[in-house]
């Protein structure tokens, strides 16, 4: 099934049942593109069909399930027919939260599989549909991964998460290197808080009681209270799908998008001069006083 003339071109957007994966998808509609993007359950993705209807594609998969993403490669490449897939967008992620030194495995491990190990499974399923084949092909894809500054800096609670947004950093300077011969432009988006069912999902995650037994409680009520400010400052997410059309309009698009000045101020200032400005930031600074004294 080919597109018909236009339409701008074909993107695979991961996670789009609500949030920033929503709002990706529908800047991508709006602006020309067809979308196909992942969703768990069918449900999930009535609103974007009715409101898009064959623009929008929905591929019923978990990015943590191998034969559900080759499931969705199928589909796609079905659709594209002798076309290229014009880019993928790895935006799903989950947020698990709580004190590295308790937090239990089973959770750790969940956010590495679905924030690290899909996109390198997604990405790998749909390289060949991008341009990585044995013939030329005349537009080669691109491939966008939603990032962090927790790439960059680690707040207290947030370990596993900021390993897997380390990792994912890294993930994308490899990809972007060994693709560079196949003419595949990577590049990695890092944005701060932003307004999405994240934050109502990590919450759901989180209860004040989960650390109760531990020396951590007094600090973990405090992180769970401040999350709720930060919420207040966060960007709104059609921010991130606005630079997500830059940098598929860019001719050479940069390998990494900071979107908040702390990812500048984590890289240059001193760790313990930085580790002051965290605890302030989240209340915690007296707590670790005590703690101390």
């Amino acid at each position: 099934m080919n597109y018909d003339n236009k339409t701008k071109g074909s993107v695979v957007v991961t996670g789009v049942s609500t949030g920033i994966g929503k709002s990706i998808a529908e800047g991508l509609m709006q602006s020309g593109f067809r979308v196909f993007g992942s969703v768990r359950k069918p449900a999930d993705a009535s609103d974007l069909v009715s409101r898009y209807q064959d623009q929008f594609v929905p591929l019923i998969m978990d990015v943590c399930d191998a034969s559900a993403v080759e499931a969705a490669v199928t589909t796609v490449s079905d659709y594209l027919g002798s076309e290229s897939l014009f880019a993928l967008i790895n935006n799903a992620g989950i947020s698990l939260s709580g004190p590295i030194v308790f937090q239990p495995l089973d959770e750790i491990r969940k956010t590495m599989e679905v924030n690290f190990f899909a996109v390198i499974r997604v990405t790998r399923a749909f390289l060949p549909l991008l341009g990585m084949t044995a013939e030329k092909v005349e537009r080669p894809g691109r491939i966008i991964n939603i990032g962090s500054v927790s790439g960059t800096m680690t707040a207290p609670f947030m370990s596993a998460y900021s390993a897997s947004k380390h990792a994912v950093e890294a993930l994308g300077q490899g990809f972007r290197r060994e693709l560079i011969p196949y003419g595949i432009e990577v590049s990695t988006i890092e944005p701060g808080f932003v307004q999405s069912s994240l934050f109502e999902k990590s919450r759901q995650s989180m209860n004040d009681q989960d650390y109760s037994r531990t020396p951590y409680q007094e600090m973990w009520q405090q992180f769970n209270k401040s999350l709720p400010e930060q919420e207040k400052n966060a960007i709104p997410a059609n921010k991130v799908n606005a630079l997500v059309l830059r940098i598929l309009k860019a001719e050479k698009p940069h390998p990494r998008y900071p979107m908040h000045p702390i990812w500048y101020v984590a890289r240059y200032l001193p760790d313990r001069f930085f580790d002051r400005l965290i605890f302030r930031a989240m209340g915690l600074a007296g707590m670790i006083d005590r703690i101390r004294s």
